[in-house]
């Protein structure tokens, strides 16, 4: 899971479409399943559970407490209600709540299917998505959207559970929609009407593995290496936001990232479904995406920008090789009521966030000075943490409120682990292996249908590279204990050094606000108390303009986390225009991003005798030509 800013639920699912690996003389009948996306009232979607025959006189339905990927409790069972069962003929059977996520029947050798309605969890995340270790919110990229005729986010989880003892078994799904929308999704639709699909999974792990979403047609496509990319966009209000004008920047990285992988990754179709929220109060409020096998649920701003997209597409776009080629059987075999948590947060989040960035700088994305400042950038947020943790010890026992907190540092300090563990194969190899050449080979070894012991993967780690890496692993990833990065970025000739660092907020310069709410009129104000703001000069912003939009997108006045947001992360140099109202004249301000810096630390490049080891390293494909490899 990405997470973006405020989100520090995890995220990103660790469910392999794997299907089972016991031996069976006949495989099991599938469970059916019907959703009714037409028949909506009161914000509610019906759903119908008909399973194989029974054979004990009890058996229980669940919804899942917690699904891989989020690291959080989720409690779905907290959105059904109504849940009724019936005989063949109709008549209804005695069910019995046990808990959040369970529902005993009773004479089950009668039942024929199971009724109940779903409630949403974007409505229920109130006004704001701040997360703490015993907040009941759940990520909005892993949660559902119930807008009648408009819009469905299905993460099936929060649509459909399981019966005790049949976690195995195969399901079929019926969803029947509105002949307007369309449903995106990496599964095959098996069903040619225009308003009813059908899918198929060898598994409920399969299907919670498998969103879909239901909107409006925006879709587009392209192929690159014998795999098919979906993108799919839902943006009510931002009508600049659509599959067509994001579609080449998702192509540009995922290119990258398949010759990065090389032949570690055999993906032949990849879905990236993304909801674009308004931010309101009855709306989606966790930014960021939670990654499947075969796809992705992304969860953006109206103010979305094409690096938004490709920040955390590159993250959850490696997890075709992480968990889902290399993972534990705690993952292979997940428990959805009782889980219990793999130690190796490290590897599936810490080296896929490193990948996500390292393969920018090594495909020729970015140039060196910008991936050295987002491993600075993560070393300071890394601080914030308890840095004397044992990731092994934070990874199993995750799900307590005391190491929830500090999960989110898996993108930051796990990420840093994966650059060190990098530096040390590439110095030990003289240039010639890196991580992915040993995430290759463990993916060689096991596969998505073969899970490891997790006290297994550490040792073959080491055993496929150096004694260096064991002794890393030892001291730094299982006792938790401080690295020096300096020490490791050293190795390839980089040092630290004073140099300036962007401002992230174009809103904000030295502390101060350059914006305000004016208290007469209640809109939304430029405060222009000096002339250090290096966006607002470049752009004509003057003292009380009243900002009203910014590339197409509203100042709201009622939401002032939104507006802030609208002025992150800029890319300098692209195209601007700000509509403001100065002394009662609308006008178009326009120019290009102008971004304010201050000194800060940061990394470069000092000793020129390590300049293989650091092109082996940083440019990858242009080092080994000139070498003459292929």
């Amino acid at each position: 899971m990405k997470l973006k800013l405020w989100c520090v639920v995890g995220f990103s699912a660790l469910m392999w479409s794997c299907g089972t690996t016991k031996e069976t003389t006949k495989a099991p009948s599938a469970i059916k399943v019907g959703v009714d996306l037409v028949n909506v009232t009161n914000d509610q979607v019906k759903v119908t559970v008909t399973p194989p025959a029974i054979g004990s006189s009890e058996v229980t339905y669940y919804m899942a407490k917690i699904i891989p990927g989020t690291y959080a409790i989720a409690d779905y069972g907290r959105y059904i209600s109504e849940v009724k069962a019936f005989d063949s003929k109709g008549n209804v059977l005695e069910v019995t709540k046990k808990d959040v996520n369970s529902w005993e029947i009773k004479d089950a050798k009668k039942l024929h299917h199971i009724t109940y309605l779903v409630d949403d969890t974007f409505d229920n995340e109130g006004v704001s998505h701040f997360v703490s270790a015993d907040s009941e919110t759940i990520f909005s990229p892993a949660g559902t959207n119930i807008l009648a005729d408009k819009n469905f986010v299905l993460n099936m989880s929060g649509f459909v559970g399981y019966f005790s003892e049949m976690l195995e078994y195969p399901y079929q799904v019926t969803v029947t929609h509105p002949e307007n929308l369309l449903g995106s999704s990496a599964l095959v639709d098996q069903n040619p009407k225009n308003d009813v699909d059908s899918f198929y999974t060898s598994r409920f792990a399969e299907l919670v593995d498998s969103p879909i979403m239901y909107a409006a047609p925006d879709v587009s496509t392209f192929n690159y290496n014998d795999m098919e990319v979906l993108l799919s966009m839902y943006s009510p209000k931002n009508t600049s936001i659509t599959s067509k004008v994001f579609l080449p920047d998702l192509k540009k990285i995922i290119v990258a990232q398949k010759n990065y992988m090389d032949e570690a990754n055999n993906t032949k179709k990849y879905a990236v479904l993304n909801y674009i929220t308004s931010f309101e109060k009855d709306d989606a409020k966790g930014i960021g995406a939670l990654e499947h096998n075969y796809s992705t649920v992304g969860v953006f701003l109206e103010t979305m920008k094409s690096n938004d997209l490709v920040d955390v597409i590159s993250h959850e776009f490696f997890h075709t090789l992480t968990p889902l080629h290399i993972h534990s059987k705690e993952i292979q075999y997940f428990d959805f009521n009782d889980p219990k948590m793999s130690e190796h947060l490290w590897m599936y989040e810490g080296v896929t966030e490193y990948f996500a960035q390292h393969f920018q700088v090594y495909e020729g994305l970015i140039d060196e000075a910008t991936f050295l400042a987002t491993m600075m950038k993560k070393i300071k947020i890394s601080y914030r943490y308890n840095d004397h943790l044992s990731f092994i010890e934070m990874s199993k026992n995750v799900l307590d409120g005391k190491m929830q907190v500090q999960y989110a540092n898996v993108y930051q300090k796990g990420a840093l682990m994966g650059m060190c563990l990098d530096i040390i194969i590439r110095e030990q190899s003289n240039g010639e292996r890196s991580l992915m050449d040993v995430m290759a080979e463990l993916a060689k070894m096991y596969g998505p249908g073969k899970a490891f012991d997790d006290e297994e993967l550490i040792p073959v780690f080491v055993k496929l590279t150096y004694p260096q890496v064991g002794e890393f692993i030892n001291d730094y990833i299982v006792n938790g204990s401080p690295i020096d990065y300096d020490a490791y970025l050293s190795r390839m000739g980089i040092t630290r050094a004073k140099m300036p660092v962007a401002d992230p907020l174009v809103f904000l310069k030295g502390g101060k606000p350059y914006i305000g709410l004016d208290q007469i009129s209640g809109k939304i104000i430029a405060v222009v108390p000096d002339d250090k703001n290096a966006f607002f000069n470049a752009m004509g912003i003057e003292q009380g303009d009243i900002l009203l939009e910014m590339n197409g997108t509203e100042f709201d006045s009622s939401n002032l986390q939104k507006t802030l947001m609208m002025g992150y992360d800029l890319q300098e140099g692209a195209p601007m225009t700000i509509k403001v109202e100065r002394e009662g004249e609308i006008m178009e301000l326009k120019g290009s991003v102008v971004l304010s810096y201050s000194e800060g630390e940061g990394y470069k490049f000092t000793d020129t005798s390590k300049k293989a080891l650091k092109d082996a390293w940083l440019k990858g494909g242009e080092y080994y030509k000139i070498k003459g490899t292929p």
